[in-house]
């Protein structure tokens, strides 16, 4: 059976690199079965670590996880009453006057220009907000972090510029100062320490999917032996004869295909030591040589070379939930 490796020690020795370099507390991102890692299983081992907050995508994962952690933020909650350790994203104005729950996150568009507060609705946001709400946190997004250029330090500006704001309207009024952040992965290891506000937001950067020597890959993907076959030279395996071979060789059909989120090729993947050939089923593929199981990838870093036009969130994230998640 077809099995997903959490390597424990590396998912550990990366939150202590991102707790060094920034010197914030983290607020970590196991939205969407924790980037397909197995929500469960990486809460878990968060909670071992010392970890008091996590953001997720919906009330269900926040039920999910709620006895392991002291604050759940909702990225995109359901606006009735849950429970009293999750805290729900306001990203909308219409949302703000809807809401029955009592601890809220503002969410503010500095750039992104998605889903989120805009600054032109500020004062009648912090008016309705303070009198109704408990507000524990502003917060924004970045657009461009995991790249060179300057839009990063625009929006860090225009968040700076909005913290003041709201520190001053809280001192006026005499409201609580709610924590800001704004930093997620990429972001923790760009912006100087004094830039990352009270709490940073790694997501995928736990996980060891972004282009950082420090960290370590989290995720090893495992497929088990169907059968192994002998193919004669010139024939070929898989549907509308992709792959021709040009000798007679050894390959192992194994229990990973397009169904469990394996991403769609049609003539070969390059894996950890081997690669697959001819187009992948539905329920399996073909590896070139004999084997009892193969490691499709240990380093979603280096798989994700096989994709030009995707990226790593993308391969763990479609892992399906159904695939067994072991702790190592």
């Amino acid at each position: 059976m077809a099995f997903i490796e959490i390597n424990k020690n590396n998912l550990l020795h990366n939150i202590n690199i991102i707790q060094k370099t920034s010197n914030k507390e983290i607020f970590a991102v196991i939205k969407d079965n924790a980037y397909g890692h197995g929500i469960l299983q990486i809460a878990k081992i968060l909670q071992e670590a010392g970890i008091k907050r996590v953001c997720v995508r919906n009330n269900i994962e926040a039920k999910l996880i709620q006895p392991f952690f002291e604050e759940i933020l909702v990225f995109f909650p359901e606006l009735t009453y849950n429970g009293m350790n999750i805290s729900y994203t306001i990203s909308d104005l219409k949302a703000l006057k809807r809401c029955k729950h009592k601890k809220i996150h503002l969410k503010f568009d500095t750039g992104i220009h998605r889903n989120a507060l805009s600054l032109e609705d500020l004062n009648e946001i912090l008016e309705i907000a303070f009198k109704k709400f408990e507000v524990k946190g502003v917060f924004s997004h970045f657009c461009c972090s995991d790249e060179v250029g300057c839009d990063t330090f625009i929006q860090l500006q225009r968040f700076k510029e909005l913290k003041n704001r709201v520190v001053k309207f809280c001192k006026l009024n005499n409201y609580e100062i709610p924590k800001f952040h704004i930093a997620n992965s990429d972001a923790i290891f760009k912006l100087p320490q004094n830039d990352l506000f009270d709490y940073v937001r790694p997501g995928i950067a736990l996980y060891g999917g972004i282009k950082n020597e420090n960290l370590r890959p989290v995720t090893s993907l495992w497929g088990e032996a169907i059968k192994v076959m002998e193919i004669k030279k010139n024939q070929y395996v898989g549907y509308n004869k992709k792959y021709i071979f040009e000798k007679d060789t050894k390959i192992t059909l194994i229990d990973l295909g397009y169904s469990d989120g394996i991403l769609y090729f049609d003539k070969e993947l390059m894996l950890k030591e081997t690669k697959a050939v001819g187009k992948i089923s539905m329920d399996s593929m073909s590896v070139i040589g004999e084997y009892k199981k193969v490691c499709i990838f240990d380093d979603i870093r280096k798989f994700a070379k096989n994709y030009p036009y995707t990226i790593t969130y993308d391969i763990l994230t479609k892992l399906k939930p159904n695939i067994k998640r072991v702790i190592v």
